[in-house]
């Protein structure tokens, strides 16, 4: 039956491990792939998402967009102008990311 195979699968980047990539330092904009491929998902699962850090993650826009879902990983897409998160200030900011995948596994 569905139901059997329906799986919540739930994670964390982790708290001062998580590495956001640069994608445009003067616009503040940081990409992040998340790897989800552990919670064994046979079809693209609905993700769910939330920043986590100590500072300034308020200010940035795209925190609960998740882009290019697969079974394996998903990817955000944040930016934030007035406190420019990019050059390692996200990483110092402790921003990560806390996510809960919802799919199926047979």
């Amino acid at each position: 039956s569905e139901a059997r195979c329906a799986r919540v699968c739930a994670g964390t980047t982790r708290r001062g491990q998580t590495t956001w990539n640069d994608v445009n330092s003067k616009g503040g904009k940081l990409n992040l792939s998340v790897d989800i491929s552990s919670c064994g998902f046979v079809k693209v699962p609905t993700v769910t998402t939330s920043v986590e850090g100590r500072s300034n993650h308020w200010r940035a826009t795209g925190l609960a967009a998740v882009y290019s879902t697969t079974t394996n990983y998903f990817e955000m897409n944040v930016e934030s102008v007035r406190a420019n998160p990019t050059k390692g200030n996200a990483e110092s900011w402790g921003w990560n990311v806390e996510w809960v995948a919802v799919g199926y596994i047979c």
